[in-house]
């Protein structure tokens, strides 16, 4: 025979299981995404590194925001704001490694990995999944509007959408 407290602590603890496995992901992303930098400054394209003064916001959303949903997933596994912030970070640290891996396989080294050119395709469906968190943030909670402000600069910058891009040979300035 179970007790109730024994039937109300199985499930919270593989929530905070979960919740942790989900910010080990994110962390382990943006290991990742360290690790294509260092590929790219090899490759001689240290205009394509995120990990500069200009992708300090995205970093520091991901970290943040897998952090805090970690936190609170795994101390209050129903409320659905710790769920929304651990996705946040998630779906930033995929956005970063997509970005990189892309950069490095379409930019750096054409063809040095495969299916660069579909990940790039994949890149900015992360900036839909990562507002339609933060919107859900901020309906279910609007006094956290200064996090979603700093997720929502990591993510409106146009990262994505700027760096994988066909260069024109006829333009002025092209490379």
């Amino acid at each position: 025979m179970v007790t109730a407290a024994a039937q109300v602590s199985r499930p919270r603890r593989w929530a905070g299981l979960t919740a942790w496995g989900l910010w080990a992901l994110a962390m382990l992303g943006l290991a990742g995404a360290a690790w294509l930098d260092r590929l790219l400054r090899q490759a001689g394209r240290p205009d394509l590194a995120q990990f500069n003064a200009d992708g300090v916001p995205a970093l520091l959303a991901a970290a943040s925001a897998a952090m805090v949903g970690a936190l609170v997933a795994s101390r209050r596994p129903r409320h659905p704001v710790g769920w929304l912030l651990l996705a946040l970070g998630v779906t930033e640290s995929v956005e970063i490694v997509a970005d990189g891996y892309g950069s490095y396989g379409l930019q750096a080294r054409p063809g040095a990995l495969p299916a660069a050119g579909l990940v790039a395709l994949y890149n900015p469906a992360t900036l839909a999944i990562g507002a339609t968190c933060v919107g859900f943030v901020l309906l279910l909670t609007p006094t956290v509007a200064a996090l979603a402000a700093v997720a929502l600069v990591g993510k409106g910058r146009g990262r994505s959408a700027g760096r994988v891009r066909r260069v024109d040979a006829a333009a002025p300035g092209a490379a």
